[in-house]
């Protein structure tokens, strides 16, 4: 017979999505992840599966959490006020050390691993397809020119993101991503 788990499964994923994003797969021991999520080898393996199992539901649950945050951006505020809102808290987060964890796994796995590279890419082409909706409303509000392509200009955004993390990784100057995001408005508007 079966017993019922002691603890939260989705509280303990949390924990160590948290220890991934902080420290990056490679660097994160399985030990690591035990005294992290306060659970012993036999737990983890029961509920996860393996280290690379569990990072793979850590990044599926990123991903819906992230996809939730954009639409929640996109709630009672224009368009254009809401891909504005997107951008400034992607540079938010970076100013607070934070990157997103999609952009940090794209440059230490996603080139090595097609299991990790697939996840990654669903995440992204959900992503830019938000940008792309708010693009069109945008385009069809006059916010944005209409000789704009909003597909071409929500692949801009997304991989605009990157940058941003890139920028503060190489140069750590946070007036600078303040600049790179009023540029990126900028391109979009104009």
């Amino acid at each position: 017979m079966a017993r019922n788990k002691a603890f939260d499964p989705e509280e303990k994923l949390e924990k160590a999505r948290d220890l991934f994003w902080e420290k990056g797969y490679n660097a994160t021991s399985m030990q690591d992840l035990c005294e992290e999520m306060k659970l012993n080898r036999a737990s983890i393996y029961d509920t996860y599966g393996d280290k690379y199992a569990l990072f793979q539901q850590c990044l599926q649950n990123y991903a819906k959490e992230k996809l939730f945050d954009y639409k929640q951006c996109c709630e009672k505020v224009s368009p254009l006020s809401a891909i504005d809102s997107i951008i400034r808290r992607a540079v938010h987060n970076r100013k607070e050390g934070k990157s997103c964890l999609m952009v940090k796994t794209s440059f230490e796995l996603a080139s090595m691993d097609e299991g990790i590279r697939h996840i990654v890419q669903e995440q992204a082409r959900q992503s830019i397809s938000v940008l792309q909706e708010l693009l069109e409303k945008a385009q069809k509000m006059n916010e944005i020119p209409a000789e704009k392509d909003p597909a071409t200009l929500a692949q801009f955004l997304y991989a605009s993101f990157s940058s941003i993390w890139l920028m503060d990784v190489l140069f750590g100057d946070k007036a600078m991503l303040d600049s790179m995001a009023d540029h990126i408005l900028y391109s979009i508007r104009h």
